[in-house]
């Protein structure tokens, strides 16, 4: 049993070191600009990077009433199957849930536009 809780352990790990990467990769080109120019502004982030960080409240309510409702959801409001913190997973696009639950939401997650965005090749 010791072993399986390792296997685990390391399969969550590994996870959230491909979900980071995702992120970084996806968001190679703002981040590219924030450097270049030395400014951080809301406004000007692309469109497909604002649809992978905010949600539209009745998605989000809906995922956090999910896990609200979640044996696996602690009292700091952390999942004990992935570690992360469940406010602020719930409002990324391309998140889902470890056990299943809830799974991303955008259409071009899965290569299609959605709202005038664009998916990288």
């Amino acid at each position: 049993m010791g072993f399986l809780r390792y296997l685990l352990k390391l399969n969550i790990k590994i996870g959230q070191k491909l979900t980071y990467l995702i992120a970084r990769y996806e968001a190679r080109n703002e981040i590219e600009e924030v450097i270049k120019t030395g400014k951080f502004d809301m406004r000007g982030i692309s469109e497909r990077f604002k649809n992978v960080i905010i949600h539209d409240e009745d998605i989000v309510n809906r995922r956090w009433d999910i896990c609200k409702a979640c044996p696996e959801l602690t009292a700091s409001n952390r999942c004990k199957q992935c570690g992360c913190f469940m406010k602020v997973k719930t409002k990324i696009a391309t998140s889902r849930c470890p056990i299943g639950k809830w799974e991303k939401e955008y259409e071009f997650i899965k290569g299609q536009a959605v709202n005038g965005t664009h998916t990288t090749t």
